[in-house]
């Protein structure tokens, strides 16, 4: 059972894809290699897509890390953020991911490190939408 910060930054991170143009959001996103916090397809960036991750305690993103590294392999978002609260993660940690900072005290995220842009294909991105509507 997902907490209430969980659910709040889940809903943080919809809003973050929605300020930066992805027009096409989910939470909880189906895809081949396991569910994503949040994820976005943008027309307005050529079709690249973005996914966040939510990690809420230092047990999480631990228990979570190998999973990083498969995401990255596989390849199922351009460009892959994890968002935790401030301070949880730091931006030496998870390399080629971005980082994102959830700031309770201003309600607000701060974007701690850009992410690597990944190359995606169109079957792949394919892959993924087709899991969503499932």
């Amino acid at each position: 059972m997902k907490s209430d910060l969980h659910s709040r930054l889940q809903d943080k991170a919809l809003g973050y894809l929605q300020d930066k143009q992805y027009w096409f959001q989910a939470i909880e996103m189906p895809t081949p290699v396991g569910i994503i916090d949040a994820w976005g397809i943008s027309n307005v960036r050529n079709y690249e897509t973005a996914a966040i991750e939510v990690k809420i305690s230092r047990n999480d993103y631990r228990s979570s890390s190998q999973k990083y590294k498969e995401f990255s392999s596989r390849n199922i978002a351009n460009y892959c953020y994890l968002l935790c609260p401030e301070g949880l993660i730091k931006e030496h940690e998870s390399p080629n991911w971005g980082i994102l900072w959830y700031i309770e005290r201003t309600n607000r995220l701060r974007l701690m490190r850009k992410p690597v842009r990944f190359e995606i294909t169109d079957q792949a991105k394919l892959a993924v939408m087709i899991h969503f509507f499932y």
